[in-house]
């Protein structure tokens, strides 16, 4: 990887990782992708009193499918329970396959089991976390929410991209992109609450679209299909930012 690449990824780092404290919450909820340590951090946050039950959200998405036999969520549970956790204190939902599906439908289970959830520690990789929390503010609006991540520093991720292979690099900024303008295009739709994205943030986004990161990205072509499928929210302009 090149300076103008780290250098640019460091800025949407910084601006995507909340690094919010611990906060003791009724449940946590673990966001299914492809990192294994996500479970890991659930387990070891349970076991130190931070929620009583764990629900575990994730069918296969677009880059678990080639890589996990079955579902984020059976594979996340698969994992807590070899940190110790009891099985009886995790829920799995293995349907969804889009952030915005992880908490509706974790919020069915939420409803059907009767669970407390007041407060609620979501759980994912730190480069989603402002993406994530947004779009759960969105479903779970009677619960105040907070979210953390396994601790990964920006070196340690920027190593973990130079030992990948060059299909491993382009895919996972390009995931990084995409969900800068999905923080953008996704409000209009009500799938996540706004924000006023930085300027040096969409400086950032543009610099790596241009340098090909743009696999997951759309085109206005493709925003006009999902406003004539969905709609927009009442007093909403069509916004084709790509």
């Amino acid at each position: 990887m090149n300076n103008i690449e780290k250098d640019t990824l460091k800025i949407i780092w910084d601006y995507m990782v909340l690094n919010q404290p611990l906060t003791k919450c009724d449940l946590i909820i673990g966001c299914g992708c492809c990192d294994k340590q996500i479970p890991v951090l659930c387990a070891e946050l349970l076991k130190r009193g931070y929620a009583s039950k764990i629900i575990f959200t994730g069918g296969l998405g677009k880059i678990t499918q080639d890589i996990f036999p079955k579902s984020e969520a059976e594979i996340y549970r698969d994992i807590a329970i070899s940190c110790g956790v009891e099985s009886e204190r995790i829920l799995i939902e293995n349907k969804s396959t889009n952030t915005g599906d992880n908490f509706k439908f974790s919020a069915d289970l939420i409803a059907k089991n009767n669970l407390k959830a007041n407060k609620i520690l979501i759980v994912h990789r730190g480069i989603y976390q402002r993406r994530t929390l947004n779009v759960a503010k969105t479903v779970l609006k009677n619960s105040e929410l907070f979210i953390t991540a396994p601790p990964v520093t920006f070196e340690e991720f920027i190593t973990f991209l130079e030992r990948s292979t060059s299909e491993e690099i382009q895919r996972s900024i390009s995931v990084i992109v995409g969900n800068i303008q999905r923080l953008i295009i996704y409000p209009q739709f009500g799938w996540q609450t706004e924000e006023e994205i930085p300027l040096n943030v969409l400086r950032a986004y543009k610099i790596l679209k241009e340098m090909g990161y743009d696999k997951y990205i759309y085109k206005k072509e493709d925003i006009k299909k999902l406003i004539k499928t969905h709609g927009l929210e009442k007093g909403r302009h069509p916004n084709y930012f790509n």
